[in-house]
């Protein structure tokens, strides 16, 4: 029986065990599909989305071909939206064979005419790889987003770890495994793996497609779209069951961000916080509601009213800025039909500490930045900035409640190619977005929190 699913990701969860079982299924660009399945010890009590897991891995060619077996692949489960993509991109065709990743560093499995072969390839690295990497990529250090491949070339095995323009403590964007790859690491042996050369950074890459993200290869193996979006939908439809606890974020033209989460079944202990199950904004009235996606706002979970103070604090991250609603990196388009993500510039940190720079300028103004991103659109030209308060106000904490500082100037940056690349960020006193003189929790444009 034909069938159009292409990843097929099932978790069954054993409360009292802590195990899960989990099957994926990636399909190849040349028609053949990639069988793992598995059970994981959960890491962290009954929470299986992050474990090790030996997954019992099989090839099934195309047309029908015999299944030829892998034997065990060893992977880390992420997070339950992501994973399949991200476990995909390590099953790749090059040359009409197909490669995969072995159970143990070093290892790496072909198929090729339905024989299997392995081979060990394991180069000698070392920090000073770490340098050269900073020094070939200018102003901006190169991070391993965790894909490294091999391939035999005629006399020369070729070893390539993908790199790309990314580091958690300087720049920024939610989804890492996105970016497109800049370089690669590559060391050569012509001794079938007895010696190595130096590793050498460089955007020539033999086995990666420099430009496309790790997942994004065009040879490697990929789950379908729809079906991760239908997963993430699943996840979200079951926490959208039962009895639901309901925030409202006014702005100041009365539109409204709804956000939704689910309540447990116990009446008898309320927990200070539950999962964020949907965002709705709803506009003018007449207007059809728009849904916002909630990884998108920087908001995982809805405080209760178990957690005081906090549920005043939920709505910090919305507002409104020359007539245009955000909230978190994700704002209103032109048209008014959908709410887009910008992803955060790479001079701009998030998570992390900022660049060294910014921190020294900072230390000058005895300035500090409010936790907070906010963005907005003049014509063609979008801001994003972040609120800079002074130092002795915000080290101020007084009874666990953060002190209401106000904004003395922001740092922004600008992009005039909706979002694609963005302006170094520039200290400034005036803003697009704050008003000078007033609290973070106190702007006029932001979000005020209406419970239900």
């Amino acid at each position: 029986m034909k069938t159009s699913l292409v990843t097929v990701l099932v978790l069954a969860l054993h409360a009292q065990s802590g195990f899960a079982q989990d099957r994926l299924e990636c399909l190849l660009p040349q028609g053949g599909r990639i069988l793992m399945e598995g059970s994981c010890k959960a890491l962290y009590g009954n929470h299986p989305d992050v474990c090790d897991t030996q997954y019992a891995t099989r090839y099934l060619g195309p047309n029908g071909a015999a299944p030829v077996e892998l034997g065990i692949t060893s992977m880390r489960r992420t997070d339950d939206s992501g994973t399949p993509a991200e476990m995909c991109a390590n099953f790749y065709v090059r040359d009409g064979a197909v490669h995969a990743s072995g159970a143990e560093y070093g290892q790496y499995r072909k198929v090729a005419e339905g024989q299997l072969t392995s081979v060990q390839a394991k180069p000698h690295y070392d920090k000073d790889v770490e340098k050269q990497a900073n020094r070939a990529s200018a102003r901006r250090a190169l991070s391993y987003p965790g894909y490294a491949r091999m391939a035999v070339q005629g006399a020369t095995w070729v070893v390539e770890v993908a790199l790309t323009r990314w580091d958690w403590g300087h720049y920024a964007d939610a989804d890492f495994y996105r970016q497109p790859l800049s370089h690669v690491s590559q060391t050569l042996s012509t001794d079938q793996g007895e010696s190595w050369s130096a590793p050498v950074i460089t955007s020539e890459s033999r086995l990666f497609t420099i430009g496309a993200s790790a997942l994004d290869q065009p040879d490697a193996a990929k789950p379908g779209a729809a079906t991760i979006a239908d997963k993430v939908q699943e996840r979200r439809a079951l926490l959208a069951q039962g009895k639901q606890l309901v925030l409202r974020c006014r702005l100041p033209d009365q539109s409204e961000f709804v956000l939704s989460g689910m309540l447990s079944d116990d009446e008898h202990e309320l927990p200070p916080f539950v999962p964020l199950a949907s965002i709705t904004y709803l506009g003018a009235p007449g207007r059809a509601p728009i849904g916002v996606d909630p990884d998108l706002a920087l908001l995982m979970d809805l405080p209760t009213a178990a957690a005081g103070p906090a549920q005043d604090q939920v709505c910090n991250g919305a507002g409104l800025a020359n007539s245009i609603p955000y909230i978190g990196i994700t704002m209103l388009d032109q048209d008014g039909k959908r709410f887009t993500r910008f992803s955060y510039p790479d001079k701009i940190w998030f998570p992390g500490d900022p660049p060294r720079q910014v921190m020294q300028l900072l230390m000058r103004q005895h300035l500090t930045y409010g936790i907070k991103v906010a963005l907005t659109r003049r014509g063609k030209l979008i801001g994003l900035e972040y609120p800079l308060v002074p130092q002795a106000c915000a080290s101020d904490a007084r009874d666990g409640k953060p002190p209401s500082c106000p904004v003395s100037a922001v740092l922004r940056s600008e992009s005039r190619d909706n979002g694609m690349s963005w302006s170094d960020l520039e200290f400034s006193t005036t803003s697009w977005i704050f008003a000078p003189g007033k609290s973070i929790d106190q702007q006029p444009g932001g979000a005020t929190f209406k419970k239900e």
